[in-house]
């Protein structure tokens, strides 16, 4: 064994000897209420940089674009300039609901291998899986070059503008040479890309009446109607992928559609039409003179935005008394299956899971997108969500162990080569 060689395998001793540090953080940050709204991440950042306070030489410092989210950035130097790698994560999560939980949705019950709470899986687990392997790795400082950087953000579940977008556009420390992001997933399954998506508004106008005099009126929920059918037409479609993306996902399909659902492979590779949300109308014998949809368009790689707001304009655009816009957008995005950081995800995943685990795009986004717009290669990979967003979520303990071995060990390897 090299000398190197040996480094790395205390490197490795030590994460592993942390796991109950691990849980017990986890557990910690569970309990602090992060709910979006309001948003409030201000306790967690103080949680997490008291676990930060206990190796020294961590820089830390707080970013706040708009109250209450609050980012936390915290930077460990190496022995010699290098390289930047970013571990990414957001703080804030979906609100606690009004279901009938049977665990404290604050509580952060451990039972049975699990940890159970609200945003447990999605993303307290790999927030702390990150913190640890962060932490490792300033304890081994003088094994490794350049710069290692946490970046963890209070807005991503209302969409990023607050959290990662802020810290890339105004913090040029949140920018790397590689991203890892330990948001839910699997450990079978490394993502490396994600599929575009368009929000779109759209309004319909109509003229008020009494619905016995219906001649005297014009139905606006009739107009949307109309609207929606051939925007809805556009589901299904699919795109050309380029060949390293199609040959990904036909690989991943055995690995991954047993985790992630019969038919995500075909989800990928096609546009999907969600209409997420329908209103107009005050009454049941009233002529509704509004009426408004909001719908969720998912691109598949080899469609582009401009591509569907092209098609949408002309669908739209011609039909009376319809209005629309689009809220909010983002092209499909990925980071090429053969690049470094994709394959040290692979090689140590492989060894922490005694098996080969799957490379594959996401059909839902994350903040990874951000990154990737702005050139960095970057990695999802994370625990399982188990109810994620309902009630008795929970984190699988054997899964955050593994992420966060997969987080040091890859941050260690990248960062070690100069």
């Amino acid at each position: 064994m090299t000398g190197t060689d040996e480094i790395r395998a205390r490197f490795a001793a030590r994460l592993a000897a942390r796991q109950e540090e691990l849980v017990e953080l986890c557990r910690a940050l569970v309990r602090i209420d992060s709910q979006n709204p309001p948003g409030d991440t201000s306790g967690l950042v103080g949680a997490i940089e008291a676990a930060l306070a206990a190796v020294p030489g961590i820089e830390t410092r707080r970013i706040v674009a708009k109250p209450p989210a609050v980012n936390l950035l915290a930077r460990i130097a190496g022995a010699a300039p290098g390289r930047r790698l970013v571990f990414n994560g957001h703080l804030d999560v979906f609100p606690i609901g009004t279901g009938a939980w049977t665990t404290a949705p604050l509580g952060a019950e451990r039972r049975d291998g699990r940890i159970y709470g609200r945003g447990a899986c999605d993303m307290k687990a790999g927030v702390a899986a990150t913190v640890i392997a962060f932490l490792t790795l300033a304890e081994f400082r003088t094994a490794w070059h350049g710069e290692a950087v946490l970046a963890l953000v209070g807005d991503e579940e209302t969409g990023g503008t607050w959290g990662t977008q802020h810290l890339l556009a105004e913090v040029p420390e949140a920018r790397g040479d590689a991203m890892l992001n330990a948001d839910a997933g699997s450990p079978f399954v490394a993502r490396i890309g994600e599929k575009g998506h368009l929000w779109v508004e759209i309004e319909a106008a109509g003229i008020a009446s009494h619905a016995a005099h219906a001649h005297l009126g014009r139905n606006a929920v009739d107009a949307l109607i109309a609207a929606l059918a051939p925007v809805r037409a556009l589901a299904g479609e699919t795109a050309t992928l380029p060949p390293a993306l199609a040959a990904t996902i036909a690989t991943a399909k055995p690995v991954s559609e047993p985790i992630s659902g019969a038919g995500e492979s075909d989800t990928l590779r096609r546009i999907t039409v969600n209409i997420g949300r329908i209103e107009g109308g005050i009454n049941v014998n009233t002529v509704p003179d509004r009426a408004r949809a909001l719908v969720d368009i998912r691109l598949p790689p080899g469609t582009t935005i401009a591509e569907i707001e092209a098609r949408l304009a002309a669908i739209l655009d011609p039909l009376p008394d319809v209005a629309w816009k689009i809220l909010a957008a983002c092209e499909p995005n990925w980071t090429d299956p053969d690049h470094e950081i994709v394959a040290l995800v692979l090689r140590n995943a492989a060894a922490v899971m005694g098996r080969a685990v799957a490379v594959n795009l996401r059909p839902g986004f994350s903040d990874s997108r951000f990154y990737r717009q702005a050139g960095v290669p970057s990695v999802v990979y994370g625990v399982a969500p188990h109810n994620m967003g309902g009630v008795d979520e929970y984190a699988e303990i054997a899964d955050m162990v593994a992420v966060a071995a997969v987080h040091g060990l890859t941050a260690f390897d990248f960062l070690g080569r100069t």
